[in-house]
């Protein structure tokens, strides 16, 4: 009888479930489904862009050096765990037929897997097209590589600001924007203005806390709207005003300029233009506001709410298909208590722990549970190891919400490897300093090659003295100016390079209407330029 089970079970095909994206939701869904990966009773492939999950709610630590950067990943093959692991980008998801294909990261190379139940997990991208200039002069916190360039990016302005004499180059040098008063926003406004009192007053002598400006630039009447009013994180009451009103007097102690009402209109590479009108020199600008569904989402034929998320039933299935499901920031998962759960990284959690049940309710043919997590409330960290936390409807602040808030964030914690290292990072920093490492590693074959966008009006180089790149105009005018008379007028396809301005002191470029350019290092733009008269001129003799 029992070789006989044995045989019908062998012959029987194992379901394979395919999850697409390494986020939040995948670390609950691979351990809700390790038992029956493990007695075989289902096959499942994750397909993660990396292959480490880096934990968000530690990100303004890492920037402003309390933990180091690796205490914030996890390898992925230990996490998601007995799964299988693809390191592959999700080039295109064809649910008719139930494949999903995929490019190899290391090299490209396409192919496809199939499934029988499919989880979308893919979170949510940038919305570069929030406002002119982003996508090339601001910096972002969606991913650990965009963070850890902000961390090396902060130490670089005060490198550079401690041996700076000119005035106007080290205020700009010094001032630090952040776009978006919401939760990312104001936690990484609070510890970067207790980090710049910290880095004036032992490493960066020459700098004076005074002259460093940290700028909330929040759009709405207030600092923290999901927590003023409403439920906001599935938390408990009508909003909590008291608590919005001690992280703002706490921010200002910090030093945090907050601007209410205030939007970022567009980004520039030394400058950020205001919704007030202002215009303040600044080569730092921290993006923590908008967001968009994934290209592959986005192609989806499926229903969808204004945010671009896909609605899913009650149980987590996606509307018109009993096998593929979606959980996290790319989906609009009904809340119990009505409307539909915050994007937030417990309700991702949760979302992929209420799959893996599910799914093996499905396989198991058995019916499927509503998702029914209400929510435990929700929580800030704003600077100096101070906190405000809702908890159930109890308010918490200070020095005991940023621990409590801290205990949860660990517990939370996908490794127990790097949970022990952020308790040794917080443990050491108060005794050996911050870490004040800049990290990002140069390449000597760098051409120093960006793109660069300037609304008119806007000053492109000042060509008073001596500049370090040369631009190629990609789009729009340019006049040259100098004492108010133009000079001359260069449009797309010209160059604003040296010899113009060698024979005159005080000319400068200045943008007549918007203006893409393309920068390069100058030494490197003549080898270029070399290059491309040399096959010019080749042409012309055959």
């Amino acid at each position: 009888m029992n070789k006989r089970t044995n045989e019908q079970m062998n012959e029987t095909k194992i379901p394979k479930i395919l999850i697409l994206g390494g986020g939040y939701v995948t670390i609950t869904a691979s351990r809700g489904l390790k038992k029956a990966i493990q007695n075989k009773e289902v096959e499942v492939t994750v397909v993660s862009r990396e292959n480490f999950h880096c934990f968000h709610g530690f990100v303004g630590e890492m920037i402003t050096g309390r933990v180091s950067p690796g205490s914030i990943i996890s390898p992925v093959r230990r996490i998601f765990a007995p799964a299988t692991i693809h390191v592959a980008n999700i080039e295109n998801i064809d649910l008719d037929n139930q494949k999903v294909s995929v490019s190899r990261l290391s090299d490209g190379s396409m192919y496809d897997l199939e499934y029988d139940h499919l989880l979308l997990a893919l979170g949510s991208a940038d919305n570069l097209e929030i406002y002119p200039g982003l996508k090339e002069h601001g910096h972002c916190l969606k991913t650990y590589e965009e963070c850890f360039r902000v961390k090396n990016h902060i130490l670089k302005m005060f490198e550079r600001a401690s041996i700076c004499t000119d005035p106007e180059e080290r205020k700009s040098l010094l001032t630090f924007v952040v776009a978006g008063g919401g939760y990312a926003g104001t936690e990484i406004a609070g510890e970067l203005s207790d980090f710049a009192r910290l880095l004036t007053g032992k490493e960066y002598k020459h700098i004076q806390r005074e002259e460093c400006r940290v700028i909330l630039a929040c759009k709405s009447s207030r600092i923290l709207p999901e927590l003023y009013k409403g439920k906001g994180a599935a938390g408990y009451g009508n909003g909590h005003p008291s608590l919005v009103k001690y992280a703002s007097r706490h921010s200002a102690k910090l030093g945090v300029e907050v601007m209410l009402d205030t939007q970022v209109k567009a980004a520039t590479p030394s400058s950020v233009h205001l919704s007030n009108g202002e215009i303040i020199p600044t080569q730092t600008i921290i993006n923590a506001v908008g967001t968009k569904s994934q290209e592959v989402i986005e192609k989806l034929n499926l229903e969808k709410d204004a945010r671009g998320r896909i609605i899913l039933n009650p149980d987590m299935t996606v509307k018109g298909y009993n096998n593929v499901w979606a959980a996290g920031d790319c989906s609009a998962l009904p809340h119990p208590k009505g409307d539909y759960c915050p994007s937030v990284g417990i309700f991702a959690l949760k979302g992929g722990e209420h799959f893996a049940k599910n799914v093996l309710r499905k396989i198991r043919s058995k019916p499927l549970k509503a998702f029914s997590y209400i929510g435990i409330g929700q929580g800030v960290s704003i600077g100096r190891r101070t906190a405000v936390v809702e908890l159930r409807g109890v308010r918490i602040t200070g020095l005991l919400a940023w621990i409590f808030w801290r205990v949860l964030l660990v517990y939370y914690f996908p490794t127990w490897d790097r949970r022990l290292r952020l308790i040794a990072d917080w443990m050491i920093w108060p005794v050996v300093g911050r870490d004040i490492v800049e990290m990002s590693i140069g390449n000597a074959d760098d051409m120093g090659i960006s793109n660069n966008l300037y609304p008119a009006g806007e000053k492109i180089t000042d060509l008073a003295r001596s500049v370090t790149y040369e631009h190629l105009i990609t789009k729009g005018e340019v006049e040259l100016i100098y004492k108010g008379v133009v000079l001359d007028t260069l449009s797309e396809g010209d160059y604003i390079r040296e010899k113009f301005y060698q024979s005159t002191d005080g000319v400068y470029a200045q943008a007549k209407t918007k203006v893409r350019t393309i920068s390069v290092k100058k030494q490197n733009a003549k080898i270029l330029e070399a290059i491309f008269n040399k096959k010019k001129h080749h042409k012309l003799e055959s």
